[in-house]
């Protein structure tokens, strides 16, 4: 199977993704007409969210997405059981990832009345446009996760500074 895949393994997914790439063009330029001018008239409302034919290419791209996640998760498992001690440096890399995002979603505000005021409207925007509700905790998840990508951003820049400047010195 590896030989397999690493043979044709690049070619077979771009074949995939051509064809559901055309699979889904073509049911978008197959719908009805009505829809399709209802989706390309500026006056239409809520109706216009109505459509299904966008839902094939939702679907598709919800399926392959759980398909390359299991695949990796799957692959994974496979190198840590074939070679060990070779894993251990991506088990610490995935350790440090789950500190850092700990860290993130601990130090995050949990609190929407002390937030800036542009936040509070965008939040009470976000709330009435989706008629939904939002929560503190769902305050301090997305905050979290902002801060933690800023972490790693930093980390990365850092990471190219020092070993291009150790670059230089070797």
């Amino acid at each position: 199977m590896y030989a397999f895949l690493n043979k044709y393994g690049q070619a077979l997914a771009f074949g995939i993704g051509v064809l559901v790439v055309a699979i889904f063009l073509m049911s978008i330029f197959s719908g009805d007409p009505a829809e399709m001018e209802l989706l390309n008239s500026e006056s239409a409302g809520a109706e216009k969210y109505d459509t299904g034919v966008f839902d094939f290419g939702i679907g598709i791209s919800l399926a392959l997405t759980a398909l390359a996640f299991i695949v990796a998760l799957l692959f994974g498992i496979v190198q840590f059981a074939s070679n060990p001690k070779g894993s251990i440096k991506g088990l610490i890399g995935l350790v440090v990832l789950g500190v850092i995002v700990f860290i993130g979603y601990s130090t995050a505000n949990g609190e929407i009345a002390a937030e800036t005021p542009e936040i509070q409207r965008a939040i009470e925007k976000f709330t009435t446009s989706q008629e939904t509700t939002f929560s503190g905790g769902n305050l301090k998840f997305i905050s979290g996760a902002i801060l933690a990508a800023l972490i790693m951003i930093a980390l990365s820049i850092l990471s190219l500074v020092v070993f291009g400047i150790r670059g230089i010195f070797k």
